[in-house]
Parts: structure tokens; C-alpha cells; sequence
């Protein structure tokens, strides 16, 4: 194996990226730039330099679609881009994943066991319910949800702190969360989507706390912004959506903010099998 920069892993993110728009739009599937990767699409017409991973969103429908499309053949054609899906075996989050699977990617703070190649993240949009007290439920099972995932599927950790840890935390675990594992967290996390009726929508399965809540007017239109030497699809309403994120986005954080994640990532010697 082969380690790879965070620049070669923006390429081949990039590459991911590209072919899953070549499938998106060969299956009528929609879907947007979200996150880091809408922030980085308005204020570097690309990767934040300092960025090394691709988000994209896509609407409760057409996600549940890709999923159905999906389930027989993982690959994207003629291509060696694996679709990782919530509860296949081994894979630990509640959301798509696109892989690259010539690669292998070992996160800190999470078992080996776990690893996947080079992806892209893949997220639904839900509705949220109407109220913000039901707001702060849904919110806070998933914080305890997540946590409790975390928990399990610790390893790798990456300073004796986090040993420590994580020692009494699995013991803490064994305890009150016996004979559960990864796959009943997720399945946990993925009984909170529901037809909420309400104008909110975000990402449930995944959400950045309250700031990646709302109204369903900001993903009623579709832009196609640059992203590297491409374009692709963003919602209309990326400036309600930037803001409610990162407050004053084109403003740049300060040298010691700009930081990339923190995971090893290695070319494979096989092709895909």
C-alpha cells in the first residue's frame, strides 16, 4: 500500500464525485452540494483548500430511489465506486457512502475493522417536525444515539487520553447497553425519519446539531455552480443555507481552524475484485 496526500484525496473524491453525477442523471436521481462542499463551490469554486471530503444531500424520494437502484449492483459502471448502504455488515453510519474501493482509508478514534476506501457522503433530506420542543427531541435522541455508536465502535485511538477513555466507557457500555451493537444505533437513528408534515427539512440522520434545519423553500429551486472543473447541482437557496451554517461564510477561518481530518488514506496494489 501506498499512502496518499489529502490533495490526491480531494482528486479522487472529485473522481467519485463525477461519475455519481454521470449515474445521478442517467436515473433521474437529484441531489445537491451540501455542506462543506456548497461552501467550498461559492467561495473557492472548488475543494476548501483545507477540506478533504464531499458532501451531498438529496430528497427523502429520489434518496429512497438510489437506494432500490443500488441494492443488487453496489458499483457504479465500469468503475471501481462501491455503494456503502445503512446496516450492510460492517458499516457503521446511518447514511450512503460511495467508496472508492482501490483505496483504504483508517479513521482515528474508530476500529480498523470498520475502514472503507476514499468516499463521498451521501445524505438524505427529511422532514423535521413542526414544533421546536419536538425539534429538540428528535435532536437530542439522536445525540444519544450517536454516542452510543461511537462508544461501540471505538478503536484506533489516537492518544492515551482517549485510551483511558474509552476503557471506562466500554465498561460503562457492557453495562447498560449489553448485547447491542453498531446496526441497533443505526437502526435507532433511522426510526426517527418520518412524514413529519411540516415546511422543515434537513439532514435527521446526520445533523449538525439545529444548523442544518430549513424551510423547504431554500431546496425549492436549483442552481448548477462550479466545483472544480465541473458543474453541478446546489439549491437555490445557498445563501440561507451557508449562513444558518458558518454565520459570515465567505469570510475565511482563522490559520489554526484550517484544518484537514484526521485519517490515513492508502492506494491499494489489487483492482477491484
Amino acid at each position: 500500500m501506498k499512502q496518499i496526500s489529502s490533495q490526491d484525496i480531494q482528486s479522487l473524491e472529485l473522481n467519485i464525485l463525477k461519475a455519481f453525477k454521470n449515474f445521478a442523471q442517467e436515473n433521474n436521481i437529484i441531489y445537491y452540494l451540501c455542506g462543506g462542499t456548497l461552501l467550498g463551490a461559492i467561495r473557492h469554486k472548488g475543494f476548501i483548500p483545507w477540506d478533504d471530503d464531499i458532501d451531498i444531500c438529496i430528497p427523502r424520494n429520489s434518496y429512497d430511489k438510489l437506494i432500490e437502484l443500488v441494492k443488487e449492483d453496489r458499483y457504479i459502471e465500469n468503475t471501481s465506486y462501491k455503494f456503502c448502504l445503512p446496516l450492510d455488515d460492517n458499516y457503521i453510519y446511518p447514511y450512503i457512502k460511495v467508496v472508492d474501493t482501490n483505496t483504504i482509508v483508517y479513521e482515528k478514534d474508530i476500529k480498523k475493522e470498520y475502514c472503507l476506501g476514499v468516499w463521498i457522503d451521501i445524505f438524505p433530506l427529511d422532514e423535521f417536525p413542526k414544533t421546536s420542543p419536538e425539534i429538540k427531541k428528535v435532536v437530542k435522541k439522536h445525540s444519544n444515539y450517536k454516542f452510543f455508536n461511537k462508544i461501540y465502535v471505538s478503536g484506533n485511538l489516537s492518544t492515551p487520553l482517549k485510551k483511558i477513555i474509552a476503557f471506562f466507557a466500554k465498561i460503562f457500555y457492557s453495562i447498560v447497553c449489553f448485547n447491542k451493537d453498531n446496526k441497533y444505533w443505526v437502526t435507532k437513528i433511522l426510526s426517527l425519519v418520518k412524514n413529519y408534515d411540516s415546511n422543515y427539512i434537513g439532514n435527521l440522520v446526520w445533523p449538525n446539531q439545529y444548523r442544518e434545519i430549513f424551510d423547504k423553500s431554500v431546496y425549492a429551486e436549483t442552481l448548477e455552480y462550479q466545483f472544480g472543473d465541473e458543474f453541478f447541482p446546489i439549491p437555490a437557496g445557498y445563501d440561507e443555507y451557508l449562513t444558518n451554517m458558518y454565520g459570515n461564510y465567505m469570510e475565511l477561518p482563522k490559520p489554526s481552524e484550517r484544518v484537514f481530518h484526521d485519517f490515513e488514506a492508502y492506494i491499494l496494489d489489487n483492482d477491484k475484485n
